[in-house]
């Protein structure tokens, strides 16, 4: 059995971190539901800030369009 599955460097230092983490759970260090909180709060954070992107994306398309029908003549 190979000692890391991946071939790629980066993928090495991502399962050498994983391979830390769960040497620590194991040992009591790090408890898993603190593991879990910081997954939760790494997801909770892309969650809003997709939010936060839609929102902008939202109001600039908004604002262009307000500021285009106004440079249009009315009839």
């Amino acid at each position: 059995m190979p000692w890391f599955w991946s071939k790629s460097r980066k993928g090495k230092v991502v399962e050498g971190g994983l391979n830390l983490l769960d040497g620590a759970i194991a040992f009591g260090l790090i408890s898993g539901a603190a593991v879990v909180l910081a997954f939760g709060k790494f997801l909770v954070g892309g969650v809003l800030g997709v939010l936060a992107l839609g929102v902008f994306a939202r109001m600039s398309r908004r604002t262009q369009s307000n500021a285009s029908s106004a440079q249009e003549p009315r009839a």
